[in-house]
């Protein structure tokens, strides 16, 4: 009798189980960075986010990163909505040998992170655990006429992205694969790396405009975000190589274009807004800092490298890709 293989996990990878989940589920609340449920006049956006040692903490974060980035991640998926974050939950898995001192830098993280987002820390659950592992749960809140989804993008409006792409991807060379660099620039690039500041004021007055018509996070790396914002609208990207915004010290990092590019597409990290705007609003975001990368075109997902069109295959950091599980 021939034996049937059975799937792994490894082999479908994270945005494979998650359509199999979907569909299992048959939920309307999935798609988004948030689900959106409603609440009187506004809607209530809730997301939750899983974090470990091995693959999200490098062991150069002191506690007090870790507790930022950790709450960091799930705020900036309620910015992508356009909502006004109202609290926090944080589970922790924590080994039973980890120092306490590590524990109380950790909760002034969280705190820290959620204060400065106008928010607080207002419960969870902590248990013994084999790895580090942190659960953040945000909420936020909306109005309806201003929430913004990723399904909303049409031809012909312009692609946008906040701050600075390939950031993390900078550090990660530097920090851990020891790429040499300037003290200046590494000091700078490692800060983004582990406190990243998720655009929660920039998400909310973005919503203010109708000429916004998607938006979502790039905290899993531009390919990915335009592949699932593709897929959510319906639409194909084009994006122009030499518009991605790129600090300095990332170019000089960089060994070559092409890695540099590969670092602004594939890599992630950046906690940015990603969205579509349609081109009458371009005159009128002037409290938002954004670049525009590119435009909704009627398919297909391409980056013009100076005339070279090269199609964007990369889909960024994506879970339950490894062979093993304990590797970053």
């Amino acid at each position: 009798m021939t034996k049937i293989k059975e799937l792994k996990a490894n082999e479908i990878g994270e945005i494979g189980i998650i359509r199999r989940i979907a569909k299992i589920l048959d939920s309307g609340y999935l798609g988004d960075d948030c689900a959106v449920l409603e609440d009187g006049g506004d809607y209530l956006v809730v997301t939750t986010d899983m974090l470990h040692r091995t693959t999200d903490f490098p062991r150069e974060m002191s506690g007090e990163d870790v507790g930022w980035m950790s709450v960091a991640v799930s705020l900036s998926d309620v910015a992508s909505m356009g909502a006004r974050p109202i609290g926090v939950v944080v589970a922790m898995g924590l080994p039973g040998d980890t120092a306490v001192d590590f524990i109380d830098g950790l909760a002034r993280g969280m705190r820290d992170c959620a204060k400065t987002y106008g928010t607080d820390i207002v419960g969870g659950d902590t248990d013994q655990h084999a790895e580090l592992t942190l659960v953040t749960t945000a909420l936020g809140r909306v109005k309806k006429d201003k929430l913004k989804l990723r399904s909303g993008a049409r031809v012909g409006d312009l692609l946008c992205v906040t701050g600075y792409l390939g950031t993390p991807a900078a550090a990660y060379k530097a920090l851990i694969e020891g790429r040499e660099a300037p003290e200046k620039d590494k000091k700078v690039l490692i800060e983004r790396f582990f406190r990243p500041k998720p655009r929660v004021e920039e998400g909310m007055r973005l919503s203010n405009y109708k000429e916004v018509t998607a938006m979502m996070d790039v905290s899993d790396g531009l390919g990915k975000s335009v592949y699932e914002l593709s897929n959510a609208s319906k639409v194909g990207f084009l994006v122009d190589a030499d518009r991605l915004p790129l600090l300095e010290a990332t170019r000089r990092l960089a060994k070559s274009r092409e890695e540099l590019l590969d670092m602004a597409v594939c890599f992630g990290g950046e906690f940015e807004l990603l969205f579509t705007l349609d081109p009458s609003g371009l005159d009128k975001v002037k409290d938002v800092d954004f670049t525009v990368i590119g435009r909704t075109v009627e398919a297909g997902l391409t980056l013009d490298d100076r005339g070279s069109m090269k199609p964007i295959t990369c889909k960024g950091y994506e879970h339950l890709k490894k062979k093993r599980d304990d590797l970053h």
